[in-house]
């Protein structure tokens, strides 16, 4: 009987831990730019800090523009 209830917790908290410790899309709070180090952003985009939250944005430069 012992055996069938540590299964039956087994069974609860293994998934419960995989639902809720691996959270991909976490928020990564700031104050500044430089507090983003950990945000990971595609190419054109950098690291902003936007309303105290870090968030990707794409910043275009004069050397994004070519004159024809």
């Amino acid at each position: 009987m012992a055996e069938i209830v540590k299964y039956v917790y087994v069974i609860i908290i293994f998934p419960s831990l995989i639902l809720f410790a691996t959270n991909i899309e976490a928020i990564i709070r700031c104050f500044h730019d430089a507090d983003c180090v950990h945000k990971i952003c595609h190419p054109p985009q950098i690291r902003k800090c936007v309303s105290k939250i870090c968030k990707c944005r794409l910043m275009i430069t004069q050397k994004d523009y070519v004159l024809t």
